[in-house]
């Protein structure tokens, strides 16, 4: 019966399948026969417009060439200027130019020039005179009037032995504009140009013929078409040449567009077919849903107004609505169980930790059953996991990956726990802070004492070798009794206080602490103020002392909060000693030194880093305060050397040397406080001193260049005017005589005025 079924279904929608077949093809065909012909109109238009694009290109590289040799070539204006026919050297120079023209221009078939004073004519094959040349009748036309256009396809005949030549050609006379002595004719061969198109059609295919003006074929395909096969057609506002392609086929391509109206006949009958098939086949098949529908119409729906469409009884719905209404319901069951679940576990692991909860060992153990949890032991411990720079992990990672790598931390450390056989229940208590709860057997020592140590050091190994973060685990005391678990927690987060004095990526116990006395934070103040007058004094053993008091603060075992209490201690009391000193040093402190500074306290993780990058920042801003210091000491010496260079300028010998002797300095130290006082280099600035007298100069007084370059300090002219081109840009003569042409115009202008 369920095979009779399926072959009956089968069998009744097989006929719409082969009509939606068909119905595709048709729109196949439709669509590729339109396509085809929109591009073969495209590639025809395409066509025509490419051919005389390359042949109008070729025509006025050609026309071009002629004007430009007209203009600029000497020996064409020789010829057309010689007055004597019989001048060989002319006619030779000549012939030999326009040979030139016909190998460089190769589309170019004959050239001959016509020179008006004497009627002689001269090509790059023959001579003579205009009344027996053969090409006479052209040149009297065109010597009556001269368009420089090309002309239609014309027979050019340079040797009657050889018959005459299908060409166009063009018209120049000379010289450009006047054309008054001569004119230049080109012939270009039709077969040339008909060469220049052949590669961009094929013939069995396509062709492309070319009419001048005067509708007379120029060249192009040789069959034989009608007006109505030419699907483009161009004219060039170049040479008024018309251009026309087509199919060679036709007939072909009419026939294939003319199957469009059979396709869509075909189209809409099968389409009118599958509709009424559908009809019947769906009428025919809808009896035995609406017996079976019949049977379910007495049930009421599980869900209010489920069943109904447009107001009336749907079987499909009703059953539809069934089955989604349980589905649904278990996976909000389940769903709802899974979260009160988690949140209940949670809820619990919290209460202990903060010594909320009043449960039992004996309820904890029966929670633990329902709960999922790993069953109770005789002690309980309590391991603080802290993830290390956890600004730079949420700044290198976003919510997603965070969350992520949360769960591998977590899954890692039960699956660790699995291996050393411990049991262990772990919660998030903070966004860093993963707390971790172990069952302990009150007689294990060697649980206490070997396992627990390496199954941290283990879960910090992984974590460092597999994730691109590190943590510190920080470890509480283990105690019998629930209501002792919170004191646990707090031990294991005051050894994680100590972090930033006993390092990151290592577990903290209650051993490691009491090893080191706890010092006092007030000793250090003392300390802190010394530091702070030898860092104002700029005595260099500041670094000294620095580095010293980090020592003692490593020894001291300070928490994390105090360390950064006595750092914050330390920016305040430089920042107050600084701003006693003067405003350029203070100012400096305030815009560079302080943000720095503070920025490496908030971010720095380990007692070493706070070292390293803060004396960095306090070294940098120390050498600036010195800089500062000895710029204002020297600064007024800085001021009578500008002083004396510009009094002293013409000295030969003025230099660094004689001026540190001068003023009793090193004259390495004299560059560096005047680049640092004056923004130039000792040199470039007597230049420009130099170089202003001298250009004063020039133009007040007519001494020669020797004794200005004297003048300036300088012993030999070449050495001044390279100097002065250098800098102003031209040589010294010829500044002089811009600044005379100029005061000359200017006194002109100021007499015409008056």
């Amino acid at each position: 019966m369920r095979k009779s079924w399926f072959k009956r279904l089968l069998l009744s929608y097989m006929p719409v399948f082969i009509i939606v077949i068909t119905f595709i093809f048709f729109v196949f065909f439709q669509i590729f026969g339109e396509q085809s012909r929109q591009e073969a109109l495209n590639a025809n238009k395409n066509l025509s417009l490419q051919a005389m694009r390359i042949v109008d290109t070729s025509l006025k590289v050609i026309d071009n060439m002629i004007v430009l040799e007209s203009i600029n070539s000497k020996p064409l204006n020789d010829f057309f200027k010689s007055t004597a026919a019989s001048d060989p050297y002319i006619n030779i120079r000549a012939v030999q130019k326009l040979k030139e023209m016909i190998n460089y221009y190769p589309l170019i078939d004959s050239i001959y020039l016509v020179r008006n004073s004497d009627g002689y004519v001269l090509s790059d094959a023959t001579n003579g005179f205009v009344d027996t040349y053969p090409d006479r009748s052209f040149i009297e036309q065109y010597q009556v009037s001269m368009t420089p256009k090309w002309t239609g396809v014309r027979t050019f005949e340079q040797f009657k032995m050889k018959g005459g030549k299908q060409v166009v050609s063009l018209v120049r006379g000379s010289p450009y504009m006047k054309n008054d002595l001569g004119m230049i004719v080109v012939n270009v061969a039709a077969d040339s140009l008909s060469n220049l198109t052949k590669s961009m059609y094929e013939s069995k295919v396509s062709f492309i013929q070319v009419k001048d003006a005067s509708g007379q074929a120029l060249f192009g395909s040789d069959v034989e078409v009608g007006s109505s096969e030419v699907y483009s057609e161009y004219i060039s506002s170049y040479t008024n040449w018309k251009y026309g392609s087509g199919l060679v086929n036709h007939g072909f391509v009419s026939a294939v567009s003319y199957l469009y109206n059979l396709w869509f006949i075909i189209g809409i009958v099968m389409i009118a077919v599958g509709f009424i098939w559908m009809i019947y086949v769906t009428k025919r098949n809808s009896k035995p849903i609406e017996a079976i529908a019949a049977r379910f119409s007495s049930y009421s729906l599980p869900v209010a107004g489920g069943g109904l469409w447009k107001g009336k009884p749907d079987e499909f719905a009703f059953i539809e609505s069934a089955v989604d209404h349980i589905l649904e319901q278990s996976k909000q069951y389940q769903e709802k169980y899974r979260e009160d679940l988690h949140l209940r576990t949670r809820y619990m692991f919290h209460q202990l930790i903060e010594g909320d909860s009043s449960l039992t060992v004996a309820e904890l153990k029966s929670e633990a059953d329902r709960l999922n949890l790993p069953q109770p032991l005789d002690q309980f411990r309590i391991l603080m996991i802290e993830i290390d720079k956890y600004g730079d992990f949420c700044r290198n990672y976003s919510k997603a990956d965070q969350d992520l790598l949360k769960f591998t931390l977590r899954t890692v450390v039960h699956e660790m726990a699995s291996k050393w056989d411990c049991r262990v229940w772990s919660e998030w208590v903070s966004s860093s802070g993963l707390s971790v709860m172990l069952f302990e057997k009150s007689d294990d020592d060697h649980f206490r004492t070997v396992v627990l140590p390496r199954f941290a050091e283990q879960v910090i190994a992984w974590v460092d070798q597999n994730l691109k973060f590190t943590i510190t685990m920080g470890m509480g005391e283990s105690t019998p009794h629930l209501g002792d678990i919170p004191m646990s927690y707090k031990g294991a987060l005051a050894a994680l206080q100590y972090k930033i004095v006993l390092g990151e990526n290592r577990l903290i116990q209650g051993d490691d602490i009491s090893r080191h006395g706890v010092a006092e934070v007030y000793s250090h103040l003392g300390e802190i103020r010394s530091i702070v007058q030898s860092y104002r004094m700029l005595k260099a053993n500041w670094i000294e002392d620095y580095d010293t008091w980090f020592v003692q603060l490593k020894q001291g075992l300070l928490t994390n909060d105090e360390i950064y209490n006595l750092m914050n201690y330390f920016i305040y009391h430089i920042g107050r000693e600084l701003s006693g000193m003067s405003k350029e040093i203070y100012n400096q402190w305030i815009q560079e030194g302080l943000p720095k500074l503070t920025e490496c306290v908030d971010n720095c993780s380990s007692l070493e880093q706070l070292r390293q990058e803060t004396k960095q920042v306090l070294a940098a801003q120390f050498e600036r305060m010195k800089q500062l210091q000895d710029r204002r000491q020297h600064s007024n010496i800085i001021r009578d050397i500008c002083r004396l260079i510009e009094q002293d300028y013409a000295n030969p010998d003025l230099s660094l040397e004689m001026l540190g002797d001068r003023f009793h300095l090193n004259a390495k130290y004299v560059s560096k406080l005047f680049k640092e006082n004056t923004g130039q280099r000792f040199v470039d600035f007597l230049i420009d001193v130099r170089m202003k007298e001298a250009q004063r100069l020039l133009t007040e007084t007519g001494d020669s260049v020797q004794e200005i370059a004297e003048r300036v300090g300088y012993t030999h002219a070449i050495s001044f005017t390279r100097v002065f081109k250098r800098t102003v840009g031209v040589a010294p003569g010829e500044y002089r005589a811009d600044k005379l042409r100029s005061m000359a115009g200017e006194n002109g202008s100021v007499v015409e005025n008056g």
